[in-house]
């Protein structure tokens, strides 16, 4: 009697652990709220004068051969990952801070400045984009007109007017979409940052998918991140382009040099 009450037991303990959702969570691909990585990678930055710390960019990818259509297809996902300790003496205006992610159309091996974009397409191709985004970014926030968040604005409208940068490659606005959110929002009159939570493989920031696009190819691409600090709306316009600040971060998944798992921060 006794080995059978215990055989119920044990299968009553198995029954728990693989039938809770909480121990056992299954990712589907058309899940856009999660993502079960065939490859993901994280690499850090540095983003002061607001964070003192550095911050990771996870970005993630998985794939289905038979996709819609039949035909490949990939879900790409990213967040962030990082700590809470700010630097409460920088916020003196109403400030957004934003990440896009830039996928597809671009090749490349990520290496050098501008945290490994210098690699991919030069460093005056850099230079030009950080400058023209700048200048976007300036142009919109003093000019009056009312905006949500200043970064997705500008993207918005380039990915209609694709914008012309001799220095770059061709196809650098010939994205679809270019995914962004705002991860950072600082009040004035409190001298606080509201953040946004940091991400993981089951709480992604953003998900999105890529038709015609196999598990090779979205490995083949440089994924090119975009973070900004702009003031918001109701803030202090800046009085100098410089008052910008624009940060680029690229990568691919899996890299060499960077982590690569299922899990995220």
């Amino acid at each position: 009697m006794g080995a059978v009450l215990r055989s119920c037991v044990n299968a009553f303990v198995l029954l728990l652990v693989f039938g809770s959702p909480a121990i056992a969570q299954f990712c589907s691909f058309w899940s856009g709220s999660c993502l079960d990585a065939l490859a993901q990678t994280a690499v850090s930055f540095n983003f002061p004068p607001l964070f003192e710390e550095s911050l990771n960019l996870y970005y993630g990818f998985d794939a289905n051969s038979r996709g819609k259509g039949q035909e490949p297809m990939t879900k790409v996902s990213f967040w962030l990952g990082y700590s809470a300790h700010l630097n409460n003496s920088v916020i003196n205006s109403n400030r957004t801070s934003e990440i896009a992610l830039r996928v597809g159309n671009l090749t490349g091996t990520p290496s050098g400045s501008n945290n490994g974009c210098d690699g991919v397409w030069g460093a005056q191709c850099s230079y030009d984009l950080i400058t023209m985004l700048k200048q976007a970014l300036f142009g919109l926030t003093t000019s009056g007109s009312y905006y949500d968040d200043p970064l997705d604005t500008v993207l918005s409208e380039m990915l209609i007017n694709q914008p012309v940068l001799s220095n770059c490659p061709p196809p650098l606005f010939d994205v679809a979409a270019i995914p962004s959110i705002s991860f950072a929002q600082e009040t004035d009159i409190t001298r606080v940052a509201t953040l946004q939570t940091s991400g993981s493989s089951s709480e992604p920031w953003k998900t999105w998918f890529i038709d015609n696009m196999t598990a090779n190819d979205q490995a083949a691409q440089v994924a090119v991140a975009i973070i900004s600090r702009a003031p918001s709306y109701n803030g202090h316009p800046p009085k100098y382009v410089d008052d910008i600040q624009l940060e680029l971060v690229c990568t691919q998944a899996p890299s060499s040099g960077s982590s690569s798992s299922s899990q995220g921060s």
